[in-house]
């Protein structure tokens, strides 16, 4: 069997390479995974990560998953916050945080090695394309973070609908970063930017909470990327009678701890009540979309101070199930114009698919080492 070796440059190269048809196929291959793991009982397969923190600080996170034809690991190394940041080749320096995919077949067979840098913000963005792409108005996204994971945010949605965009604007407390990312996307890309989309950053002009107001309430998309420790903005700025004029997709994926939230927990409570003001446009009397029921209860800040009932959250998986039951027809509607929040924390399967999946395209595309002799 082949085994492929694909360095963080190759990643990366494959990725920001994609064509329409490739993403596409990248998309089927993660909606099949989380469909297999919510309705194929396959919680009881994931085993638990470890962590072992060395002595001088430094940590290191073991990510194991499995499905019916694949088992691997992510090792994800964390530099300690006093250590001094080595620099690399060119005189920057190295990320905090580096990562290592392993892939085997299900009887164990090495199938390939990657780094997972890439590939693990790649993935959760594309996590929350799954939802996205059917909205019927999208001409105006926010993004809040200008991190890795709010670049590949912008690139999926350029890239899956890209002609009905018209504003993107960049909420982040640093001009610096979010000028660098304007300019990964401008300037630096392998893709041409199209002309026709406005991306800035968010100005604060005079008052920034009515500035901020003003532009949730204009927002079609919402994407949330940060890791904060306190709602981004108050409920208030979408329960209003203004910001109920129009329905939008939120996806947060920055919060991963109990003790952080990006979104109100407030509005959670809203989204969900069968009575309150925005129960016309929620989905079975008020549902949030989560990645996985299990990873969100133990790690999304936001849905644990809400206390949103289990019921109430409804995984991906099931919703993209071809075997379900429920109407087809009000939950296209709802995808496409209601009010849909996702919130995901990530799980290893979504690791092995994509994994997998960038190994296939490597060896098409004769990218990285292979070998027929592991």
């Amino acid at each position: 069997m082949a085994f492929t070796l694909l360095s963080d440059t190759q990643v990366r190269h494959i990725l920001g390479t994609l064509t329409p048809e490739e993403l596409q196929d990248l998309i089927t291959s993660l909606q099949n995974a989380l469909v297999q793991y919510s309705c194929g009982d396959e919680l009881e397969y994931q085993p638990h990560r470890a962590v072992i923190t060395r002595p001088d600080g430094q940590v290191t996170l073991f990510m194991p998953a499995s499905t019916p034809t694949l088992v691997g690991t992510k090792i994800v190394g964390v530099r300690p916050s006093d250590a001094p940041a080595a620099t690399t080749a060119s005189g920057s320096p190295e990320p905090g945080l580096k990562s290592v995919l392993t892939l085997c077949d299900e009887r164990g067979q090495a199938i390939g090695v990657l780094n997972a840098a890439a590939l693990t913000a790649f993935r959760t963005a594309l996590g929350s394309m799954l939802m996205y792409r059917f909205r019927r108005n999208t001409e105006n996204i926010v993004v809040f973070g200008a991190g890795k994971q709010a670049v590949w945010h912008i690139q999926l949605a350029q890239l899956l609908r890209g002609k009905d965009i018209r504003n993107i604007t960049v909420v982040n407390r640093s001009a610096a970063r979010t000028q660098a990312l304007i300019d990964t996307l401008t300037k630096d890309s392998e893709s041409q930017w199209p002309s026709h989309i406005s991306i800035r950053a968010f100005d604060e002009q005079n008052d920034r909470d009515a500035a901020l107001e003003a532009l949730v309430v204009d927002a079609d998309v919402l994407f949330f990327t940060t890791p904060s420790i306190e709602p981004l903005f108050p409920s208030s700025f979408l329960t209003s009678e203004k910001a109920r004029e129009k329905s939008r997709f939120m996806s947060a994926i920055g919060s991963y701890r109990l003790d952080m939230q990006e979104i109100d927990p407030e509005f959670l409570k809203q989204v969900v009540d069968p009575t309150g003001v925005l129960a016309d446009s929620a989905y079975r009397s008020g549902s949030i979309a989560v990645d996985t029921l299990s990873g969100c209860l133990q790690e999304a800040g936001e849905l644990v101070k809400a206390e949103i009932p289990t019921e109430k959250l409804l995984e991906v998986g099931r919703l993209f199930d071809p075997r379900s039951t429920a109407n087809q027809a009000e939950l296209k509607e709802w995808l496409e114009t209601g009010l849909v929040v996702y919130k995901s924390v990530g799980t290893g399967v979504m690791d092995l698919a994509i994994g997998k999946a960038l190994l296939e395209l490597a060896q098409k595309k004769n990218v990285g080492i292979t070998t027929d002799d592991f």
